[in-house]
């Protein structure tokens, strides 16, 4: 299978818009854009193809084209895949953006090198040169999983704001989250223009939370992109159930269907 990755040239879909958006499923997504040197960028966050959502195209191959892998929980579940992205790539300054203890998880358990690494904290901002990654507070786990099943401690979730200076947007990815009130300090400090967030339920915030947190915490957004929801059997948080919560709060804002970005479309 390497031996195929490595033989396969570097494989780039091209853009809808000036920021496009793809869906993999449950958490899974992927931003592309070019940058201000006109090199096409892909940052991908918690890909996990083996989610029943997940395209079957897009279950075949690993793509090639990463330049940035954001995972905001050990989970397998938003974890598992970014390895294989890492195994694929084609780009020389690729790399896994994560906790330092998911990274120390990936190094002593998945076997990844460390220089494919770049460990954060929430509150800490990395310079990409192409983008500015964020990596913020989330009420969510970020429990690993080791051999043979063996469930090990690997910090906590957490989120990410994406800012892509070149085409002056910031796009908000909260992780697999409860909602909290310190949603509002990231919406005063970040200003995004974007908002993706789970409404699955049990498991994370469902649909009236959600609502909720757009109301009162999350004024900024103009776009609202759900996620994380009919993986699970348990989660019995719907699309339909958020855009009537959304409706019966008032929150005035263009919610997008997750999978009208099935196969990448046009953000911006």
């Amino acid at each position: 299978m390497k031996a195929k990755m490595d033989a396969t040239p570097l494989e780039l879909t091209p853009l809808k818009g000036d920021v496009d958006l793809k869906w993999y499923g449950h958490c899974g997504f992927k931003v592309s854009f070019m940058d201000a040197g006109d090199q096409h960028r892909n940052i991908y966050i918690d890909v996990w193809v083996d989610n029943k959502k997940c395209p079957p195209e897009d279950k075949k191959n690993p793509p090639n084209d990463v330049d940035l892998a954001l995972v905001t929980s050990g989970a397998f579940d938003h974890s598992f895949h970014a390895p294989f992205l890492m195994m694929s790539g084609k780009r020389e300054k690729k790399q896994i953006v994560c906790t330092s203890e998911v990274g120390l998880f990936y190094e002593a358990v998945r076997k990844i090198p460390a220089p494919l690494f770049a460990k954060m904290q929430p509150g800490g901002t990395k310079d990409f040169d192409y983008c500015k990654i964020t990596m913020v507070h989330a009420e969510a786990p970020s429990t690993c999983q080791g051999p043979q099943g063996i469930l090990l401690p690997g910090g906590s979730g957490c989120g990410f704001v994406i800012n892509i200076a070149k085409h002056n947007k910031k796009i908000y990815f909260t992780g697999a989250t409860d909602l909290f009130s310190d949603m509002k300090l990231i919406d005063d400090l970040y200003s995004p223009d974007v908002v993706i967030l789970p409404i699955g339920d049990v498991m994370t915030m469902g649909p009236r939370q959600a609502a909720y947190a757009l109301k009162h915490f999350l004024p900024t957004p103009t776009t609202v992109i759900p996620m994380c929801y009919g993986t699970f059997d348990e989660q019995t948080g719907t699309f339909e159930e958020f855009t009537k919560q959304c409706g019966e709060m008032g929150v005035n804002k263009t919610i997008i269907n997750p999978e009208d970005f099935f196969g990448g479309n046009k953000l911006f």
